[in-house]
This record gives C-alpha cells, structure tokens and sequence, in this order.
C-alpha cells in the first residue's frame, strides 16, 4: 500500500514551463483604464554563454505591458501571448505610479489579497510619472532593476510599506516611500546619459488614496515614527563655532503609547545610539560636558523631524503612522465614542508629547580632529 503513495507527481508542471515574475508596476492608461506591466527574468541570459559557448545578447530581464480594466484582465492577456505560464511566487515588490495612487488602490489590493500565490508581504512604493520608466534605471550594482528598488527598502533607505500594512489599517491610512527620477550622466556607462532613481519623501494615504506628500525631511521623521531608521545620519551644528558635525545612528528604537492623562496625546519614546562619524568643529570632543550638549542638539533635532512628519499627516486628516490603533489597543471605550469621526478628531486634537533620549557612544578612531592636534602643537 505504502508504494501506491510514492508514485510521484501526476500533475507537475515544469520549472522551464513558467515565467516567474519579480516586479509589478501598474499605471493608468490613456484610455482610463490600468496599465500593468510585468517584469520577467530571462534564464537563457541569466548565464555568461549557452552550452555551444556563445553569449546571449540582451538584457537578463524582459518587460511586458497590457491595459485592462483590471490587472486580472490586463495580466490574461499577456498570458495568451507568453509560451510559460506566469507565476506570482517570486514577486517582491509593486511600485505604483502617482497618478495610479491618487485615484485609489483599493482595486489593487483586491487583486493582491485574492492571488493565493501572491505575497502581501511584497514592498509597496510610489513613483512619479510612469511607474514601468523605473525598469529604464541602469542596475549597476545589480542585474535587475527591480532589485535595485526592493534593496532600498530591506536597507530601510526608506519605509517597507506593504499590502499587509494598508489591510490592518481602519480607514486605509499608511504612508509609501516616494521614489525619485532623474536623467544623469554615468560613470558606468562611460558618460552617457542614463536614468537614476532615489529616494525622495513619502507618498500619504487616506482611504487608500495618495492625498499627499512629505519631504526627505520630513520622511526621516516618518522613518522615526514608523521605527524604520537604520544606520541613518544626523547632522548637527557645532555650539561653539557653528560648524558641521555628523552622527551615525547605530541603534534607534521607536515606542508609542496614548498619555494616561490626556485622551488625545500620545507619548512617543525613542531611543538612540550614535557614533560621531566627521567633525569639522572645534569642540572639544574629549569633553564630557560637550557631549552632553551635542546629544540635546541631536535630540531637538530629531524631535523637530518627527514634529514636522505628524503635523504633515494632521493637515492632511491621515493618520498614517496609526495612532487610532494605538488608542484602540488601550483606551477602547474612547475610541469606540471617535472612531467613526476619527479624522477629524486627529486633525483637531491629536498631539505628540516627544521623548528622545539619544546617547553619543563613540567619537571613532580618533578624539578631536587630527587638524586641531597640529595646531596645538
């Protein structure tokens, strides 16, 4: 009996048999309707030549767009023109043009959470203009562009928003890490002009449309509410005489809770551990006096960023970093009494009572400034 359950498998498909997809980009099409495009890998150039020796020219990468009222719509179609069939379990990130995202996402993540194969874990972004132009970047670090996007976001250069993250959301608040395009010059590719794309500011939702955006400024106060900061870099202004001195975050966590006393208040804690990476002071770094007063100046600094990040949300009545969760979780029988009016009571009412507590535990190789020991000798 037990060989009758060894006798394979009946209805395999072949791994040659498949298109594995690894990045999608959905914008609106000329006609209204969406856009979608996919991004492939090839096999046959993935390697430096085939079996007889020869390279495959080209790139290891292919694109194919089709419109559709929906992206099951627009994805069928290519299905009909493709000799594998197209498989969702290596896609890793969704960028989405601003155009896309300030009519609404809704019917995407309709489609990702009915796709048993595909992960709503995947890295969600928003791109200006058209958002399949961000396969046109040169992956000089990488062999697809794709992967150039998704490591921005396991770096935490800016937020790893997913569809899981809007799915827990009331009201569809969240923020998504704005990317950015610019036509430069490469080194790389012996001086031609070529596309760069970056980080910029943040994208925010309210209902799962974009209604707005932050600055890299800005961002980096969202990166502190979110707890998404990662080896980040503070620069601060020396007390004594003004000049540039830089910290290297090494450590930072993120805590909030709602105030015990004021309903509408929440307290946010961060933690931070620096090194002090360049100095172009003359402070005396040996100090323990001044340090102290660079690490206030760093906290007000950071306090500052995160301030300028909520009152951005406030304005745009998106509560994009979650606080209406926070009270949820802990004052239950307030928010059953504002939760159907929940964005205007954050508008009107929500503060921040901001703690930092950031500790400078390192100057690096050297104390002061090798400059500053020449010229006391």
């Amino acid at each position: 009996m037990s060989t009758l359950l060894l006798t394979g498998c009946w209805s395999r498909v072949e791994i040659n048999d498949y298109a594995f997809v690894v990045a999608m980009y959905v914008d609106k099409a000329a006609n209204g309707q969406m856009e979608v495009t996919l991004s492939f890998p090839l096999p046959n150039r993935l390697v430096p030549g085939t079996a007889g020796g020869s390279a495959t020219p080209g790139n290891p990468y292919a694109l194919i767009s089709r419109t559709g009222k929906t992206i099951t719509e627009a994805y069928q179609k290519m299905q009909v023109d493709l000799p594998r069939k197209i498989s969702w379990g290596h896609t890793r990130i969704i960028v989405i043009s601003e155009e896309m995202a300030k009519q609404g996402i809704g019917n995407i993540l309709e489609f990702i959470v009915r796709e048993p194969k595909l992960n709503i874990n995947n890295a969600v972004l928003v791109a200006p203009g058209k958002a399949k132009e961000i396969e046109n970047l040169v992956p000089a670090f990488e062999r697809f562009p794709s992967e150039i996007v998704r490591e921005f976001t396991q770096e935490k250069v800016t937020l790893y928003t997913t569809p899981k993250d809007f799915l827990e959301t009331e009201n569809g608040d969240m923020i998504v890490g704005l990317l950015t395009k610019e036509k430069k010059k490469l080194i790389s590719e012996q001086g031609k002009e070529a596309l760069e794309v970056g980080t910029g500011g943040m994208a925010l939702f309210h209902n799962n449309k974009m209604v707005g955006t932050l600055g890299p400024k800005e961002g980096r106060g969202a990166l502190w509410l979110r707890n998404s900061i990662k080896r980040a870099t503070v620069s601060i202004t020396s007390p004594t005489d003004k000049k540039q001195i830089s910290l290297l975050i090494l450590m930072s966590t993120t805590k909030i809770r709602p105030s015990k006393k004021e309903p509408f208040t929440f307290d946010v804690y961060v933690t931070a551990e620096d090194d002090i990476s360049e100095s172009y002071s003359n402070i005396d770094l040996t100090n323990a006096k001044n340090i102290y007063q660079l690490e206030q100046i760093a906290e007000k600094e950071i306090k500052d960023r995160i301030e300028e990040a909520f009152k951005a949300s406030k304005e745009m009545k998106a509560d994009v970093f979650q606080f209406g969760a926070y009270l949820s979780w802990y004052k239950p029988k307030i928010w059953k009494k504002v939760k159907e009016d929940w964005p205007t009571v954050y508008h009107d009412k929500a503060k921040l009572h901001i703690h930092v507590d950031l500790h400078i535990k390192r100057l690096g190789a050297e104390n002061n400034p090798i400059w500053i020991k020449e010229i006391n000798s």
